[in-house]
C-alpha cells in the first residue's frame, strides 16, 4: 500500500469516526432537535457541503480500489520455454544460494533475500565469517559462485549479489582480562 493509499484510509475512518459520534450522539437525543434543524438548514442548498460530500465519496471509492488491487509484487522468476511458463519461486533460488555458499570455505552462515530487477534478479545476502579470513577475496569469490550457478540452475540473469558481512565468529576465542 503506498503513502497517498494510507492518508486515504485514513482520512476515511476519520470521516467514518466524525460520522458515527454524530449519529450516535442523534440516537442517544445528546442534541436537542431544534441544534440539528438549524444544523440541518445550514447545510441544506450549500454547494461548499455538495463539493465536501463529493471528495468524501471520491475518497471511499479510491481506498476500496486500492483494497481490491492485487498486489504486483513478483516473488517469482518467470521463464517462457518452449511448451510455456515456468516459474521459480525466490524460497528455491534462496536455497540454491545457501547450496553454493556451504562451498565456500569461510563461511559460516548466510541469509539470503532476492529481488527482482528490470535487470534480472538482485541476491541480498548477509553473512558470518569465520576469523581471519581476507573479507575482499572471500566475498568475490562467493559472488561469483552464487551468480554462476543461479544463472546456470535457473536460465535467469543475476543483475547483482550484494554481500554484507554482518559479523565475525568469536566462538571458542578468549579474550585477555
Amino acid at each position: 500500500m503506498t503513502t497517498g493509499e494510507r492518508i486515504y484510509l485514513c482520512l476515511l475512518a476519520l470521516s467514518l469516526a466524525a460520522a458515527g459520534i454524530v449519529l450516535g450522539a442523534v440516537a442517544t437525543a445528546y442534541f436537542p432537535l431544534d441544534f440539528l434543524r438549524t444544523s440541518l438548514e445550514a447545510v441544506y442548498g450549500n454547494r461548499n457541503f455538495i463539493v465536501l460530500a463529493g471528495v468524501m465519496i471520491l475518497l471511499a471509492v479510491a481506498v476500496m480500489v486500492a483494497g481490491l488491487r492485487r498486489s504486483e509484487r513478483v516473488e517469482t522468476i518467470l521463464l517462457h520455454g518452449p511448451l510455456g511458463e515456468v516459474r521459480i519461486c525466490f524460497k528455491a533460488v534462496e536455497n540454491m544460494v545457501l547450496k553454493a555458499s556451504k562451498s565456500i570455505k569461510g563461511i559460516r552462515e548466510i541469509k539470503t533475500k532476492i529481488v527482482f530487477s528490470d535487470n534480472g534478479v538482485v541476491i541480498f545476502l548477509r553473512a558470518v565469517i569465520y576469523p581471519e579470513q581476507i573479507i575482499p577475496q572471500l566475498t568475490a569469490e562467493l559472488q561469483a559462485v552464487v551468480k554462476d550457478d543461479v544463472e546456470k540452475i535457473t536460465g535467469s540473469s543475476v543483475a547483482e549479489v550484494r554481500v554484507m558481512i554482518e559479523n565475525i565468529v568469536t566462538d571458542g576465542i578468549k579474550t585477555a582480562h
